[in-house]
């Protein structure tokens, strides 16, 4: 994200996001108490993610991206484990939010 941006803000800016999405993801696991549903697996994996970037952002001021596909001549953009774990929490999110039971 960013990677073409020369702004000297840009690392301080997504290590502030980042923290930013930890408090408020840690603030909605500490409210569900000790559930253990979708719904809290989705937020330990956004958290998990968030935690592994937001590590290598700070240790080395940027993410580590190792996985690399190509499907005969289409790239896949490069990501992280981090990277995924967020993606599979933030579905699994939306997919409880939009189509879970209505209380």
């Amino acid at each position: 994200m960013f990677a073409d941006s020369s702004s000297p803000w840009r690392t301080l800016g997504l290590i502030g996001f980042a923290v930013a999405a930890l408090l408020v993801v840690g603030f909605l696991l500490w409210k569900s108490g000790s559930a253990l549903n979708s719904i809290t697996l989705a937020l330990a994996l956004i958290m998990g993610g968030a935690s592994g970037n937001l590590w290598d952002r700070v240790a080395k001021g940027t993410v580590t991206d190792f996985f690399d596909f190509y499907i005969g001549q289409h790239h896949w953009p490069p990501f992280n484990v981090a990277d995924s774990a967020i993606v599979v929490g933030s579905l699994l999110l939306m997919w409880k939010i939009m189509l879970g039971p209505r209380r």
